[in-house]
């Protein structure tokens, strides 16, 4: 790795690596005798593996004895002899790098700032050195240097935060995508000792039976992790299947009519295989022989399990390497879940989490994160956690894949809310709370858990409860579960423009869910973060959720565009706040950006590869491209060549609709060869003349209700072409 990027040598002991030409690190080095061995070349916070090309700069020694003058063809970079410590200037003299200037997430004055733990010198329960690097030989970050001998600071600075996520991205590394069904809907099933396979399977049956869309299910450690013969154990003490998942069914034979139903299976796990040199840096419950911990892992896998969910905390990076471990065992994509603790209050101490303390800057590229068994009954809760989520912890520090414990404890209310926001958020995850569960139902888990440390229940333990009590259908909550239905619906409805936006975040670095500073960096509304309870779903929709049980809630609607209210239709003026009424719990406050393309899908239970169908929703006045995206949902391909792109181009004006849909671009496995429109105009309900289509007949059809609708059929090969005549107060 001689050659992995450009490097001046600042002394002995200092080197500062030029990546691009507004990306750097400063090395300080006490290994010895060389300071700088190659084996220890690529940290775990960088995910790029490949060398660099190399970076244009003039290096001056003479002008100041106590520091060396870097200048590229974007910056001037002063690094000090003695402390390594550096300034950073544009090339018109401008500081950038540090100045007085306010933190918003991983940025200050547009720079990125980080060692291996955190940004800006936050406070870290991690070490800040760099202990564990890439080795080409294993494709594992397996070489460890076990003292603090080595200190890494990388730099990124870029005009634009968008150009600054595309740099960060391809320095530390892309968030993979998920599997196409891992945008789902996850259920949790937690029913401490008292769980079984016939309990499990009674909800796979249940959600369907309801119509709730549902794809994946996550067992907590009634499996066999924690428990057994209904007494609760050690969590992560057991490898094996508690007793009452082995029977009637086999695992194998449970997991199979699980995916009968289109489920996908998760199984938690406290245990974590026992590398050397690992380092335990907070709460692991038990440690294996690593290849006693992955045999039993595969055995799992090969059963039919899906993936883990590591709640193992702070394990030094061995959840990364169990998540790649999984990836090249299966080869496809896997689930994982891990934890990012980011809580105002544990539900288990007195305690919070106010910044990601226990994550590595590394820990970006084995999505997906949960914020921690929280005590979530507050509207303040929801509010930090949609903060942290979608801002200042969580989308401003390059980390999409993070959701939350859904609010069911506190209230219907503040449930339907949390939920809300969740179904336009990059993961929707309840943990254990059943959508028609009251907050009642919710409140019986502690109880199930009581465990004390020697693993035994502790004297009073909540007794047996039947089915029904446990899988909360003795009071249901029928008006909570049919709003949850809706917007978990209204969520699997737009799966295309969705896992479109995920390709996008794998592309560019920018987050599923996009803070208006970034989002709209020129409007001075925006720019200070003023606003950081709303944020961008992907390009198209402006997200503003509930929190807090106000009779109304004021919304700031960014310069730059129209927009348009997604129940009612009206177009409002960017650049403006309003206020608008909570009272309809039905309702979320929803705009779409005024000209967007929008992908949607057929009502579905589950996300299996796609029909030929696509619909598309243009919304309102304006132009627009929009490129939509596919793969097969499950193979590692789409990181080579197996995808697709296809651009679509609309014009809407008060005269006339104006569409075009290119061929698709790219292939991949299962790719149809024809597609099923349906093309759609909110707010155009009064007749239309097509002036065209070019080409062959497509069996056109139009239809008004409630909204103009054309159906066609057209090869993937071919591009269609639509333009209506319409009438001058069609879009008044």
């Amino acid at each position: 790795m001689t050659d992995y990027c450009t490097s001046v040598r600042i002394d002995d002991h200092i080197r500062l690596d030029l990546f691009t030409p507004g990306m750097f690190r400063v090395r300080q080095s006490q290994i010895q005798p060389d300071p700088f061995p190659d084996r220890y070349e690529i940290p775990f916070a960088v995910g790029h593996t490949e060398n660099w090309d190399a970076v244009a700069c003039t290096v001056d020694r003479r002008t100041d004895s106590t520091m060396v003058q870097i200048r590229t063809l974007a910056l001037a970079i002063y690094c000090r002899l003695d402390t390594a410590s550096f300034i950073v200037e544009d090339l018109c003299g401008r500081r950038l790098y540090p100045e007085a200037a306010p933190q918003f997430g991983m940025f200050v004055n547009h720079c990125i700032v980080f060692d291996s733990a955190s940004f800006h010198q936050e406070p870290t329960h991690c070490s800040r050195y760099s202990h564990w690097f890439y080795n080409p030989e294993t494709g594992l970050y397996d070489i460890n240097l076990g003292q603090d001998l080595l200190l890494e600071t990388f730099f990124i600075w870029s005009a634009t935060y968008q150009g600054a996520y595309q740099l960060f991205n391809c320095l530390v590394g892309a968030e993979p995508l998920l599997p196409y069904k891992g945008y789902g809907y996850y259920q949790t099933q937690h029913l401490a000792a008292q769980g079984s396979q016939t309990l499990l399977l009674e909800t796979a049956r249940q959600l369907r039976k309801r119509q709730i869309p549902c794809d994946t299910l996550i067992v907590d450690y009634e499996w066999g992790d924690g428990a057994t013969d209904q007494q609760e154990r050690p969590w992560g003490s057991r490898l094996n299947w508690s007793s009452e998942y082995t029977h009637p069914l086999s695992p194998a034979e449970l997991l199979k009519e699980l995916r009968a139903l289109h489920y996908d299976v998760i199984l938690i796990h406290h245990s974590i295989p026992d590398y050397a040199d690992r380092a335990d840096e907070d709460w692991v419950c038990a440690t294996y022989p690593a290849r006693q911990w992955w045999e039993h892992l595969h055995q799992l896998l090969d059963q039919g399990v899906a993936g883990t969910w590591q709640d193992t905390r702070q394990a030094d990076i061995t959840n990364a390497r169990i998540y790649t471990g999984m990836q090249q065992y299966l080869g496809r994509r896997p689930l994982m879940l891990n934890n990012y603790d980011l809580y105002r209050d544990s539900c288990w101490t007195k305690d919070c989490v106010m910044t990601p303390v226990k994550q590595r800057i590394g820990c970006r590229r084995t999505p997906f994160y949960w914020t921690g068994d929280m005590a979530a009954q507050t509207w303040q809760d929801l509010s930090f956690q949609i903060r942290g989520i979608t801002n200042e912890q969580g989308a401003l520090k390059g980390v999409s894949y993070i959701t939350n414990d859904c609010m069911r404890p506190g209230g219907r209310e503040l449930a339907v809310r949390s939920a809300q926001f969740l179904c336009f958020n990059s993961v929707l995850r309840s943990h254990n709370q059943k959508p028609w569960e009251s907050a009642c139902s919710a409140q019986g888990l502690a109880q199930r858990m009581a465990i004390d440390q020697a693993g035994a229940p502790e004297p009073g333990a909540a007794a047996l409860l039947d089915p029904a009590e446990l899988l909360g259908l003795k009071t249901p909550d029928a008006e909570q579960e049919a709003l949850l239905r809706r917007f978990i619906q209204l969520r699997y409805r737009y799966m295309p423009y969705i896992y479109t936006t995920a390709r996008e975040t794998y592309d560019s670095g920018l987050p599923l869910t996009r803070p208006l500073m970034l989002s709209f960096e020129t409007d001075p509304n925006c720019s200070l973060n003023q606003y950081p309870l709303q944020y961008m779903f992907g390009p198209a929709f402006l997200v503003c959720p509930v929190c807090s049980d106000a009779a109304t809630q004021t919304i700031y609607l960014p310069a730059g565009s129209d927009w348009i209210d997604f129940w009612t239709g009206a177009s409002l003026t960017g650049g403006q706040t309003v206020t608008v009424p909570l009272g309809e719990l039905s309702r979320l406050p929803l705009y779409v950006r005024s000209g967007a393309i929008i992908p949607l899908r057929q009502d579905c239970l589950y996300l299996e590869p796609e029909s030929d169908w696509l619909g598309l929703q243009i919304w309102g006045r304006g132009s627009a491209t929009y490129r939509l995206y596919e793969d097969d949902g499950v193979s590692l391909a789409y990181q080579q060549s197996g995808f697709a792109f296809t651009t679509i181009n609309s014009e809407v004006t008060a005269e006339e609709l104006y569409l075009k849909i290119w061929p698709r671009q790219g292939s991949f496995e299962g790719a149809g060869r024809t597609r099923q429109l349906q093309l759609s105009w909110p707010g155009i309900t009064d007749p239309v003349r097509l002036l065209t289509p070019q080409g062959r007949e497509t069996g056109l059809c139009c239809s008004y209700q409630p909204e103009l609708t054309v159906s066609l059929t057209v090869p993937c090969h071919e591009a269609v072409e639509l333009r209506f005549r319409c009438h001058q107060s069609e879009l008044s």
